[in-house]
């Protein structure tokens, strides 16, 4: 039994021919396959990396992708801003200049109003020189004198004037001059029914007293040139030449203006 095993034993023990003829023996071929193994390992293992890798770059692209898209939102608003605020600039620069505008106006507002103030006063000065007091006729009243309808009563007042009936008109304005009911205004016509009806000293009077109460008015022009025309009437060429270039210097775009530059013409 022993002498039959023993040739098995030895055919066992011995090589085979592959391995005579690589050289490799079975311990070799362990462990190169063992060697595959443990690379097939490495390998699945940087798959997986190499997978999870690929999922965080795909992950990051996008939010990365998200973000630039973001961004260039953010720098189109930018761009909105900046022209918002380039266009409140302008404005502030157009609120500027409008500002220095406006003051330079003011200040030459001021500066008219300041000559025109001392050219007042300048009349004023030249009609108290003259001693010529209006004398208001009494006559008889055909009116009731009402204080609370002195409203009504002025407005026929200027309508008696408008139809020349002087007298009626005269009479009222000299009761609601009196009562200082718009007293320059009733004076100015008081003196334009003395100019009318050739009185003239009365008329440069009524001018006076029209003046003083009220330096600023609207009728001014009229007021000066009628004061002139009535200084000429009484041959007081002086007054007349200074009223007359009065009018022209701070009422010149006016039509009385005009008509002082033909008087002075004439001459």
């Amino acid at each position: 039994m022993i002498a039959c095993l023993i040739p098995l034993l030895l055919c066992a023990a011995e090589p085979s021919a592959f391995e005579k003829q690589s050289g490799a023996t079975k311990d070799d071929i362990k462990n190169i396959q063992r060697h595959i193994a443990n690379l097939q390992s490495k390998v699945d293992t940087l798959q997986q990396t190499q997978e999870g890798v690929s999922s965080l770059y795909e992950s990051q692209s996008s939010k990365l992708q998200k973000q630039i898209i973001e961004n260039a939102e953010q720098g189109k608003h930018i761009e909105e801003i900046q022209t918002q605020l380039d266009t409140l600039n302008n404005l502030k620069k157009q609120v500027d200049s409008n500002t220095q505008a406006i003051k330079s106006i003011k200040t030459q507002l001021q500066e008219i109003n300041k000559n025109i103030t001392t050219l007042n006063q300048s009349i004023l000065a030249e009609l108290n020189k003259i001693n010529t007091p209006a004398q208001t006729t009494q006559t008889e009243q055909k009116f009731i004198k009402d204080k609370t309808k002195q409203a009504d009563i002025f407005t026929q007042a200027k309508k008696f004037y408008e139809q020349k009936s002087y007298n009626s008109a005269k009479e009222r304005f000299v009761w609601l001059a009196q009562i200082n009911y718009k007293k320059a205004e009733c004076y100015f016509y008081l003196g334009e029914i003395a100019f009318e009806t050739k009185s003239h000293n009365d008329a440069i009077s009524y001018y006076k007293e029209s003046v003083m109460s009220n330096d600023k008015a609207t009728y001014m022009p009229t007021l000066l040139l009628h004061t002139a025309q009535s200084f000429n009437a009484i041959k007081d060429t002086k007054n007349y030449n200074k009223f007359l270039d009065s009018l022209i210097a701070n009422y010149p775009t006016s039509k009385e203006a005009q008509s002082a530059k033909k008087l002075k013409n004439q001459k």
